[in-house]
């Protein structure tokens, strides 16, 4: 069973981009103890297979990070609706960075109509806006959400150094 958790497991996070074939994103420079203290104050949202994490959503005040351990690729689809729900009701205008070789995930966001706007590093920038998508079953903003997501303000310390 697929659920949504009022946080995500930073660890999982940090362990689903470590995981992923050709991941080259910490090459030992960043330790999951770091990684999870370093966000740990950020608003997120976990998302769970039968009781265990399996990855989530974390924001830290300009982008999302989006993360799934590569065995439940292709199985999570269920929460993206209400992860999407959560995630632009902390702001409506949110940017994503895709690694370069995750092809997986740039075909999904390609796919689903978002719009690529640039490339920063080894990463290609997606910007995604509610009803942003092209897929039939729109994802609404602010709608139905059964919590209220936490305010992010510009000076919250898990706003990440750019």
């Amino acid at each position: 069973m697929l659920k949504l958790t009022e946080r995500a497991d930073l660890g999982v996070l940090y362990d689903a981009d470590a995981l992923r074939p050709g991941s080259g994103r910490y090459a030992g420079a960043v330790t999951r103890e770091r990684f999870a203290a370093f966000y740990a104050q950020c608003p997120s949202i976990g998302f769970e297979a039968d009781g265990r994490p399996i990855g989530g959503i974390l924001f830290d005040g300009e982008e999302a990070h989006i993360a799934v351990l590569p065995s439940h690729h292709g199985r999570w689809a269920l929460l993206l609706k209400p992860a999407l729900e959560w995630l632009f009701a902390l702001r409506a205008d949110i940017t994503v960075a895709v690694e370069h070789d995750n092809d997986r995930c740039l075909r999904f966001l390609d796919r689903h109509g978002w719009q690529r706007v640039g490339e920063r590093g080894d990463d290609v920038l997606y910007r995604l806006v509610p009803q942003g998508g092209t897929r039939k079953t729109a994802y609404p903003y602010r709608r139905g959400l059964r919590r209220r997501a936490p305010r992010v303000h510009e000076d919250a310390p898990c706003q990440a150094p750019r």
